[in-house]
């Protein structure tokens, strides 16, 4: 992977067809030209993100640098339910987007829901089919497509700029509905980024170290532009209460701006959207699972390769799993649970990041390829930052930004449950087997002779 790879593995992980509805979140609290000004505040710590991320993976430069510096900061079994539970978040971030899609899809071609399904299915395949084939198929995949849609939506967004008739909505004031409300918009601001560091878990496929640090750092700039003249573009033409309940914004602002034309302009956009989120969450999220059962944490079959040295039984099981996960929110309609729980887990990862890096610059003595200057203070500063909006985020009402709710958290506190409960009661099993393993194939000395 090269530096136009790794960067399209992050940003396309991160820009999502449920980013389009994260806009319209952000509008919920900040409402009009005023959520540019929340996704530039949002993408200003996603910069201090990308240095702390960087940081660390320059220190472990391997698909399990996650667990690594987690280990060593926190400590090995809470490192692994941490992990475990931070790696349902691109499962979710599948789920959310698949259904979205096929939303989409039925909206245009007014297709039943088990036929907007089958597309979905059709979709994973596709990804599916493109890991298999090896990283190289996998990154080419992912860089046309991740380009393509990025291009594609701010061509139209600067269109829809331009068209007359329409009219800013509110000044840039992002507190004038109270604090609250701007902390929650910047929240939702954070989770368009969300993602973007799952790029450090292919350092093993980079050509070089400070490929995925490149990465880290130019993919929030394209995300930052983007989902800015989206935004923009969105309060220019199309009233919020007619954004607050639909499901496919983006449709309506292609139909705003161009007409049918337009329409299906986004909803080509948005289905090539699933590409690169399905593909790239299946290369970066495989290499996660290969790395765990490498190191004995899950069943070793995941650790075996193919031909083409891709670990195909983690990449065909993150297929199944998200094509189950899609059918379940196809059949509930819970996409925006989904978006505060991934929301707020990013939240979550993000001020351990920083926590982490604290501890380590004094545990760890050894060379730093990026380090992060006044470090110490940062990650200070981060750690309190991203767990205020990790409590904002848990604790909000999807559907109802006036209103409190307990199950985003609900839903993380079961995901970590049951992580903690794999790491305690399954994880001890797998280690003393392979340690069996071991003992057995380890050659035997014969007895000296007298």
């Amino acid at each position: 992977m090269g530096t136009a790879t790794a960067t399209a593995t992050s940003a396309g992980l991160a820009f999502a067809a449920i980013d389009y509805l994260g806009v319209v979140s952000i509008l919920a609290y900040a409402p009009g030209a005023t959520a540019a000004l929340a996704i530039f505040i949002g993408g200003i710590f996603v910069v201090l993100i990308a240095a702390i991320f960087s940081e660390l993976n320059g220190l472990f430069p391997t698909a399990a640098g996650i667990r690594l510096y987690l280990g060593r900061a926190i400590g090995n079994r809470t490192a692994l339910a941490v992990t475990f539970t931070y790696m349902t978040t691109v499962i979710l971030v599948i789920a959310a987007d698949a259904f979205l899609i096929g939303a989409a899809v039925r909206h245009v071609l007014n297709e039943p829901a088990a036929l907007a399904y089958v597309w979905i299915v059709v979709l994973l395949a596709l990804a599916l089919g493109a890991n298999l084939r090896g990283v190289r198929i996998a990154g080419w995949v992912q860089t046309v497509v991740t380009y393509t849609v990025l291009m594609g939506t701010s061509i139209l967004s600067v269109l829809a700029l331009f068209h007359v008739g329409g009219s800013f909505r509110r000044p840039l004031d992002l507190f004038g509905g109270g604090t609250f409300s701007g902390i929650q918009a910047i929240a939702f601001a954070l989770f368009l980024y969300a993602a973007f560091e799952w790029v450090t878990t292919t350092a093993e496929e980079a050509r070089t170290p400070k490929v995925i640090t490149r990465a880290l750092f130019i993919a929030p700039v394209l995300i930052w532009i983007v989902s800015t003249v989206f935004a923009l573009a969105l309060s220019h033409l199309v009233r919020y209460s007619t954004l607050h309940s639909s499901a496919y914004p983006q449709l309506l602002l292609g139909r705003a701006a161009l007409g049918t034309v337009g329409e299906l302009w986004m909803l080509a956009l948005t289905v090539l959207t699933a590409l690169n989120t399905f593909n790239g969450g299946f290369l970066v999220a495989s290499r996660f699972i290969y790395a765990a059962a490498r190191e004995n944490n899950l069943p070793r079959q995941f650790a075996r390769l193919n031909m083409n040295a891709v670990p195909w039984l983690a990449v065909t099981t993150l297929a199944g799993v998200s094509a189950i996960v899609a059918a379940i929110v196809f059949a509930t309609g819970q996409w925006l649970l989904l978006v505060s729980v991934g929301a707020a887990i990013e939240c979550g990862i993000y001020a351990i990041g920083s926590l982490c890096l604290l501890r380590l610059r004094s545990r760890v003595d050894r060379k730093r390829p990026f380090k992060l200057f006044a470090g110490v203070p940062l990650a200070g500063i981060g750690a309190v930052l991203f767990s205020v909006l990790f409590v904002a985020t848990a604790f909000a009402d999807p559907k109802d930004s006036r209103r409190f709710s307990v199950a985003p958290f609900a839903v993380i506190a079961v995901l970590g449950a049951v992580s903690t409960l794999y790491v305690l009661l399954i994880v001890p099993r797998l280690q003393r087997a392979a340690e069996q393993r071991a003992s057995a194939a380890r050659p035997r000395r014969r007895p000296a002779r007298s």
